[in-house]
């Protein structure tokens, strides 16, 4: 029996996820305020060793702090990249850092696009596709969450980046 209370709508703007868990924890590390995610996602991102240190899979938040170790945090534990098994690309360092798991989309390629077009097809071809075949965002991104928010997001950083 989960311990979270459940929004009644989707988080994914495509309706494509589970509703996430509703509450929200200060990291313990960089104060930030941070939401709870899914066991699933815990199941599938967490590595076996890590996985076998832990009691239970409930409870966990996601910190997305780009400068903060911690990954995922509950009142018992603390966990960081070397506990999951892709890196997450929303902290610093990352590389690759993946900002859509389902469809391989990263702040490397948006640059690269965006260098060589001065435009980038992310979002289209991200949105198009969770149409067609469809996304695994509960259970491929760190998150547990819709990515669209973040690839928005980094394409605004690489436009910086890129325009110099």
């Amino acid at each position: 029996m989960s311990i979270f209370k459940f929004k009644k709508k989707s988080t994914c703007q495509s309706g494509c996820c589970s509703p996430k868990p509703k509450s929200k924890e200060n990291c313990p590390k960089c104060g930030e305020k941070a939401k709870g995610v899914l066991v699933k996602t815990l199941e599938h991102l967490l590595t076996t060793e890590s996985k076998k240190k832990l009691i239970s899979l409930e409870g966990f938040h996601y910190c997305k702090t780009p400068s903060c170790n911690i990954v995922y945090f509950r009142e018992d534990a603390l966990l960081n990249q070397k506990d999951i098994t892709v890196p997450v690309g929303l902290k610093e360092g990352a590389s690759p850092a993946t900002v859509c798991y389902c469809f391989d989309w990263t702040k490397e390629k948006i640059k690269a696009e965006l260098e060589a077009t001065g435009e980038t097809v992310a979002l289209k071809d991200i949105k198009a596709k969770m149409e067609n075949p469809g996304c695994s965002c509960e259970v491929l991104n760190p998150s547990g969450g819709c990515c669209l928010g973040d690839v928005g997001k980094a394409i605004k950083e690489m436009k910086k980046e890129v325009k110099g």
